[in-house]
């Protein structure tokens, strides 16, 4: 159903708001909402809101999102979430990281006890458009087992790196998860009665599958192969181990029946000036812009996150969502006595 994405916006931030999130934090995970409907990424966009409304009311997430200070340095930040919205984590945690990498060219942030954030290339953006690199793991429920094994152990654990893109060009956002396919395009597969590609996960007995309800009993291929089980380590490592959270398959998935999922976050940021000047280095990404495109027929290449840029241009602020997403997020908020609702673009 095509939708306006003000109209989603508005039906998620009353819902954010009855359930106790602060207003401010509300307008934070909003933002990142809408922002996975306009790349292309509407997995993680306002289909969780039921999954979070049960977390809170059940105790098992914290409608406000109060980050402590374990640890600080000129160039280190070190926060517990206390088990609230990792989108409003880790926005609070690149904040950090690019205001102590303006002082002082680099600084890394870690999160723990925190909850799945929605769409890694939201944060490392934050950081690009201040013309800074920026960096962002994080590690995620079982999904993936070592090369060679059979039981799933890590995440899907989302990697993003973001930077300028040159003079009047796009930003530069690589977003991926270190399987062939996010979990959530499974799990919206699942839901909509549809078949999933046979390379993007194995079922219960190591078989590859179609069907997405074997595939979440089984595991996701790894980019890659043994290569992105390292990375997938190396996340869990990182991300997790490093920074006090879950790890090494103890992270709950974020629609846990009973128990809380601490995941982990580690953000950098990293000043660009310190190493050159602004208009040197977009100068510079011009033209590797223009050899990257130039090795292929005009029209053809992109840049990492530039499809996305152009899918956004072309909404015009209309999306696509599910009827089923839509059906279910209209219950959510008749249920909870509000009015707001959302409606298909006529």
């Amino acid at each position: 159903m095509r939708v306006y994405i003000e109209n989603i916006k508005i039906v998620a931030e009353n819902i954010l708001k009855k359930i106790g999130v602060p207003v401010e934090q509300a307008k934070i995970i909003v933002d990142t909402i809408e922002y996975a409907h306009l790349t292309n990424k509407g997995t993680h966009g306002i289909g969780r809101l039921p999954i979070y409304v049960r977390k809170i009311k059940e105790g098992l997430m914290s409608a406000e999102t109060i980050m402590d200070l374990i640890n600080e340095t000129s160039v280190i930040s070190h926060y517990n979430a206390n088990n609230g919205f990792g989108q409003v984590a880790a926005y609070i945690g690149m904040n950090t990281a690019i205001k102590k990498a303006k002082e002082n060219g680099i600084a890394a942030v870690g999160i723990r006890c925190s909850n799945n954030f929605g769409t890694a290339g939201y944060f490392v953006k934050m950081a690009a458009k201040e013309n800074m690199i920026g960096f962002i793991f994080s590690n995620s429920s079982p999904a993936i087992a070592p090369t060679g094994g059979s039981k799933p152990i890590f995440g899907t654990n989302p990697i993003a790196i973001g930077f300028p893109g040159g003079n009047n060009k796009p930003l530069v956002i690589l977003d991926l998860a270190t399987s062939n396919a996010a979990r959530g395009k499974i799990r919206l597969a699942a839901a909509n009665g549809q078949s999933i590609p046979a390379n993007w996960a194995l079922d219960a007995g190591g078989q590859p599958t179609t069907d997405p309800n074997e595939a979440l009993k089984g595991t996701m291929i790894p980019i890659g192969g043994y290569k992105g089980y390292g990375l997938s380590l190396v996340v869990d490592v990182i991300a997790g181990l490093l920074t006090g959270a879950a790890f090494g398959g103890n992270v709950k998935p974020l629609n846990h029946k009973d128990e809380i999922s601490n995941y982990g976050h580690l953000m950098i940021a990293l000043d660009i000036e310190k190493f050159q000047d602004l208009n040197t280095f977009l100068n510079n990404m011009d033209e590797l812009t223009q050899n990257v495109k130039a090795c292929g027929e005009e029209g053809k290449i992109f840049m990492p996150g530039e499809k996305a840029y152009i899918f956004n241009k072309n909404t015009q602020g209309i999306v696509n969502v599910s009827d089923k997403q839509i059906e279910e997020i209209n219950t959510l908020s008749k249920n909870m006595g509000l009015l707001y609702k959302i409606k298909s673009v006529l």
